[in-house]
């Protein structure tokens, strides 16, 4: 190898080695500019659904506390028991029969809503939609009645949709 390549790979590697690091030093921050923002964008991400859930959540809490509220539903007595084996041959008492007026008519302007049900100290209980099949059915018994019947004047959500 003669003096003059010596000095042209000197001289190559000489700016190579810049060329190498400002290459490594540009990749290095691309890689943590995107990180952060990756972590800035998914952060407003997980915000927005937080809030979109608050407001999905807030609204059901007004829902059910204009139907609590309700001076039809505060005053119904004497709902049907539905905790015995031959509950479905029992016709609906009137008072059951005004709730399902009242809660379909709020069915109707919530078309989202799935069901509605209300059920007393006694085991009467009215539901919609109506099951004209229940049989043996404590309401007592569910978790969200025990939810309610542990925090009364308050709205509550079970564990499993909380």
């Amino acid at each position: 190898m003669n003096i003059k390549q010596k000095l042209t790979w000197a001289f190559a590697a000489i700016a190579c080695v810049p060329v190498i690091l400002v290459a490594v030093l540009v990749v290095l921050n691309l890689r943590e500019g995107a990180v952060d923002n990756f972590l800035d964008s998914s952060g407003r991400e997980i915000r927005q659904i937080d809030n979109g859930m608050k407001q999905f959540f807030d609204g059901i809490n007004q829902n059910v506390e204009y139907l609590a509220k309700n001076p039809q539903v505060v005053a119904a007595k004497g709902l049907k028991s539905y905790m015995g084996a031959d509950a479905a041959q029992i016709s609906l008492p009137e008072s059951n029969q005004q709730l399902l007026e009242i809660f379909d008519s709020f069915a109707k302007t919530h078309p989202n809503t799935a069901y509605l049900s209300v059920a007393m100290d006694d085991g009467g209980y009215a539901g919609w939609p109506d099951d004209k099949t229940l049989a043996n059915y404590d309401p007592r018994v569910r978790p969200w009645y025990k939810t309610a019947m542990s925090a009364p004047s308050t709205t509550s959500r079970t564990a499993a949709y909380y």
